[in-house]
């Protein structure tokens, strides 16, 4: 069960920062999240539980990547469990599983040697799109049908907001 950390609006960080610290430091395992009324909601935690997080991914990456290295059977293993953790693949033929496990692998280990996660949300978000791609028929039959050779010409500009 995962629980949800603490809220706060941002104006109380601005008007009780103490207070608001406070709380966060309370519940410091899982943060503070700070609700914007305009704008995407911030999240306030300590720079070592940030760290935190980081060095367990960088290290369960390395497990992965060493278990890959060592063994096809693992790539095997891993492909057929990898729908527990991304239930979509299922939708995705199993060379593509096996191209999207070995690509987030390899992105989540190049992302926590620069101390950033966001490579990792992106990969997920790409084969995610993959996925719906197969899962809608019609959609697949029509990105994946032959257009012929050739260059099809100018694209021409769309039209502006004022037409």
């Amino acid at each position: 069960m995962t629980t949800m950390p603490a809220e706060a609006n941002f104006s109380e960080l601005i008007q009780k920062p103490k207070d608001t610290v406070a709380r966060m430091q309370v519940n410091a395992r899982r943060g503070l999240l700070l609700r914007r009324r305009d704008e995407e909601d911030l999240y306030l935690t300590t720079a070592a539980r940030a760290d935190q997080a980081v060095q367990v991914v960088d290290s369960t990456t390395r497990m992965f990547v060493a278990l890959l290295k060592e063994s096809p059977a693992a790539v095997e293993l891993l492909t057929r469990v990898f729908p527990e953790a991304f239930p979509w693949v299922r939708f995705l033929p199993q060379k593509a599983v096996q191209e999207f496990l070995l690509e987030f692998v390899e992105t989540a280990r190049a992302s926590t040697s620069l101390g950033s996660l966001a490579p990792i949300t992106t990969v997920i978000a790409a084969w995610r799109h993959t996925a719906e791609i197969y899962a809608d028929p019609e959609l697949h039959a029509t990105l994946t049908q032959d257009h012929g050779e050739g260059d099809f010409g100018d694209v021409p500009m769309p039209p502006s907001e004022d037409e």
